[in-house]
């Protein structure tokens, strides 16, 4: 049976998706700024953004994100794990470049620079390099705002403090079934995140990121960007994709509406001998983003495998011909057996 600890590992697999997918991500790309001067702000730009659309309001916080140097210190929940993340990101000259460095549990660290994430694990003296993939710098993944506001209704809630700062309060309700809710909190003055949730269609809490601190707008010592620990003599892995199109290879995939492919890849998910090649399709609606994995030759499956769920990540698996088709994803189980079940083999055009 897939577990969810082996379903984000076929995550991982995919580059630049990878660690950074999801709410996490999100959070982690997409950072708070100008903090203390939004508090000064918060009062006299209450109108302005009031009478902005909800599309403005989400594109000015994608838009903010962008284009940001902080350093801070995140805290990642869900059900009773707690992690805690330091964040590092340096924008300079219309490029950025990022270090994720885990606090508790084991030690990881993750640099993004351009398109090339090296993830460094001293306990094992390896160095995984991964290149391009689906990636939801800095606050959303691809889609435009509109897309969002499509499949959901933005609701602004008012103000609460978060990291030491008054932030609007807005809910992402979502309009249908397939897709989970989020709450954000936005520091007015930047435009930024400070915290996120997801919320299931009961309102309670599935997971949530926030900062408990962070420094905003001053100059990034480079040396903080280095990895913290020698690399010489360590093993180093180079993760590599070939773009692809599953209908080229035989394969379709239906997504619920609202969901746009984001990327479409074969590489080897496993190491070693026993390594062979895999098809993965990442789907997003612009908050929510959704892998689906086919490996030919995998090992039967004998009946479809009950979805497990994590948070909101779900994962399951079910055996499409010779092949073994793993689904994973911030949705209900119910969206991801669709997509599941919608996964079709049939000969490849000519």
């Amino acid at each position: 049976m897939l577990s969810i600890r082996s379903a984000r590992a076929r995550v991982r697999a995919l580059g630049g998706g990878a660690a950074w997918s999801g709410l996490a991500a999100m959070m982690i790309l997409a950072v708070p700024a100008g903090a203390r001067a939004g508090d000064a702000l918060a009062g006299s730009s209450a109108n302005a953004r009031d009478a902005r659309s909800d599309a403005a309001w989400l594109q000015s916080i994608q838009e903010a994100a962008r284009h940001q140097s902080f350093s801070g210190t995140i805290v990642y929940q869900r059900g009773d794990e707690v992690h805690a993340s330091r964040v590092v990101q340096s924008y300079s000259g219309g490029e950025s470049r990022e270090l994720v460095l885990t606090l508790d549990g084991q030690q990881r660290e993750f640099i993004r620079e351009g398109e090339e994430v090296q993830c460094l694990y001293p306990q094992l003296r390896r160095v995984v390099i991964e290149h391009g993939g689906a990636r939801t710098f800095p606050a959303f993944a691809e889609p435009l705002p509109a897309d969002v506001l499509a499949h959901y209704e933005l609701r602004r809630e008012g103000s609460e403090r978060v990291a030491g700062s008054m932030c609007d309060v807005v809910s992402l309700v979502p309009r249908d079934k397939m897709r989970y809710g989020y709450r954000l909190w936005v520091e007015p003055g930047s435009g930024l995140l400070f915290k996120a949730q997801t919320l299931n269609d009961g309102g309670a809490v599935l997971e949530q990121v926030a900062f408990t601190d962070v420094r905003v707008g001053e100059p990034i010592d480079p040396a903080l960007l280095k990895p913290q620990w020698p690399t010489a003599g360590w093993e180093v892995e180079r993760q590599q994709s070939q773009a692809t199109e599953l209908r080229q290879q035989g394969w379709s995939v239906t997504p619920p509406s609202g969901f746009h492919r984001l990327v479409e890849v074969v590489r080897n998910l496993m190491r070693g001998p026993g390594q062979r090649p895999a098809l993965q399709a990442v789907y997003t609606d612009g908050l929510a983003t959704v892998s689906v994995f086919i490996e030919p030759g995998a090992p039967m499956i004998d009946e479809p495998e009950e979805s497990q769920r994590r948070g909101p990540v779900t994962a399951l698996s079910r055996q499409v011909g010779d092949a073994r088709v793993t689904v994973v994803g911030e949705v209900p189980p119910s969206t991801a057996k669709s997509i599941a079940e919608s996964v079709v083999h049939s000969p490849p055009p000519h």
